[in-house]
């Protein structure tokens, strides 16, 4: 990155359905990018009870980070993807 570039971060996040029927993340990996943050999710459903989602947060993201909010529709709580992204990205660093 050069000086003066935003530093964010580029998060893959992979859920999977328990056999109680809950999403449960699975994996999750990530890595600083100077690409825009915002409340954009790509999804894709990988099999049955699968998905994968990409997204780029700041990099001072909390639990309020309107994007994270909008996991629930998946059955996701906030925190629950806030924990998971700074788990992760406190292992990158």
């Amino acid at each position: 990155m050069t000086q003066g570039d935003e530093m964010n971060i580029a998060f893959q996040l992979e859920t999977l359905t328990d056999s109680d029927g809950s999403p449960e993340i699975v994996k999750i990996e990530c890595e600083p990018t100077t690409a825009e943050a915002g409340e954009e999710i790509e999804i894709e459903e990988l099999s049955v009870g699968s998905w994968e989602f990409r997204f780029v947060a700041p990099a001072d993201f909390d639990e309020t980070y309107p994007l994270f909010k909008r996991f629930g529709r998946y059955r996701l709580s906030a925190q629950a993807v806030c924990d998971a992204c700074s788990e992760a990205w406190n292992q990158h660093a």
